[in-house]
C-alpha cells in the first residue's frame, strides 16, 4: 500500500507529508503531487510544516524536510513543538554554530564574565570552525573523536582541549537537559582529564629567603607576597579586597569577591570562587 501523501493537521497546526525533487517537463518541481508517491513507497523523503507564533500577534509556517521516514519527521515535528513550549530553538536544521552561539548569550546571564570569556574563546576559536556547519542533530562522537585526534596529532596541549571539550560537553549536556538531543555526543568524554602537575610546597626556610630578598628589590610587592604567604589568599582575592572588609583592630578580613582579569586587558570584580567567602587571620612573619 502507497504511504498517504498527508496527514490531517492536529488542531490544525501541523502537517506531515511525503515529498520529492521531480520536475515536469517545464522544469517545475513536483513535490508532494509527484505521481511516483502514488505508486513508490520509497520514493521521496518526509516533511513537516507547523504553525508557530511570531511578532506582532501573526503566525508563520515552518517547513522542514529530508527525513527518510514518517517516524523520523514526526518524531522532529514532536522535538520542534516541545521547543516551542520550553522556550528554546528545537528547529532540526538548527546547525551547531548557530546553536553554540544562542548557548553563550544565555550563558552570559548566569555566569561570571571570565568564564564566558574563556567559554566564547572556545566556541568561535575552536568549535565553531570545527563544528559549526554540521547540524546539531548530526554531530555525533564520532566528529569529536576526529577533532581531538587533529588537534593532538598537531600539537595542540592536552589541558587546553580537555577545557574545550568540557565547554562542548556543557552545550551539549544543556541541549539534552532541554530535549533538543536525546544524548550527550560528548559523553563519555573522548579526553580524559589529564593530571594535575605536582605542586611544590615552600617550606618555612624557602618562604623567609623569598621574602628577604624581596624586601630589598621591590618593598610594596614585597608586602602583598608577605600578605598572601600569611593569609593563604588567591591573588583575585588578595586586590579584590576593599578597605570595608578589613579590620585590623580584630586581626581579621573578609573575601567578598575578587579581581580579574578578561583577556588579560580588561579588569572586573566578580564574587569570589564557591566556599572562598571566608574571614582569615592575617599573620606576619
Amino acid at each position: 500500500m502507497a504511504a498517504t501523501l498527508w496527514h490531517p493537521p492536529r488542531r490544525g497546526r501541523r502537517l506531515l507529508r511525503r515529498t520529492c525533487g521531480c520536475r515536469d517537463t517545464l522544469r517545475h518541481q513536483l513535490g508532494a503531487h509527484c505521481p511516483h508517491l502514488l505508486t513508490d513507497s520509497d520514493h521521496g523523503t518526509w516533511a513537516f510544516a507547523v504553525d508557530v507564533p511570531a511578532p506582532r500577534h501573526r503566525r508563520t509556517t515552518v517547513r522542514r524536510g529530508g527525513f527518510g521516514s514518517h517516524d523520523a519527521a514526526e518524531e522532529a515535528l514532536r522535538r520542534f513543538l516541545e521547543g516551542e513550549a520550553g522556550g528554546f530553538n528545537a528547529d532540526p536544521n538548527q546547525s551547531v554554530d548557530a546553536y553554540l552561539s544562542t548557548w553563550l548569550a544565555a550563558k552570559a546571564l548566569v555566569l561570571k564574565p571570565t568564564t564566558i570569556a574563556r567559554y566564547r574563546d572556545y566556541v568561535h576559536n575552536d568549535l565553531a570552525p570545527a563544528f559549526g556547519a554540521l547540524k546539531l542533530d548530526e554531530l555525533g562522537h564520532r566528529h569529536i573523536a576526529a577533532f581531538v585526534i587533529s588537534e593532538l596529532a598537531a600539537g595542540r596541549g592536552r589541558t587546553t582541549l580537555y577545557r574545550c571539550l568540557t565547554t562542548l560537553s556543557s552545550a551539549l549536556g544543556d541541549a539534552v537537559r532541554q530535549h533538543r538531543l536525546p544524548h550527550n555526543p560528548a559523553r563519555p568524554p573522548v579526553l580524559h582529564r589529564p593530571p594535575s602537575p605536582e605542586r611544590r610546597i615552600w617550606t618555612a626556610d624557602k618562604a623567609a629567603r623569598f621574602l628577604a630578598h624581596c624586601h630589598h628589590a621591590d618593598p610594596e610587592m614585597a608586602d602583598l607576597f608577605e600578605f598572601l604567604i600569611g593569609t593563604g589568599l588567591r591573588k583575585g582575592e588578595a586586590l579584590g579586597l576593599h578597605w570595608d572588609n578589613v579590620h585590623l583592630d580584630q586581626g581579621v578580613l573578609y573575601v567578598s569577591c575578587t579581581l580579574s582579569a578578561i583577556d588579560n586587558n580588561h579588569l572586573v570584580i566578580t564574587p569570589p570562587a564557591p566556599h572562598t567567602n571566608r574571614a582569615s587571620n592575617p599573620r606576619r612573619s
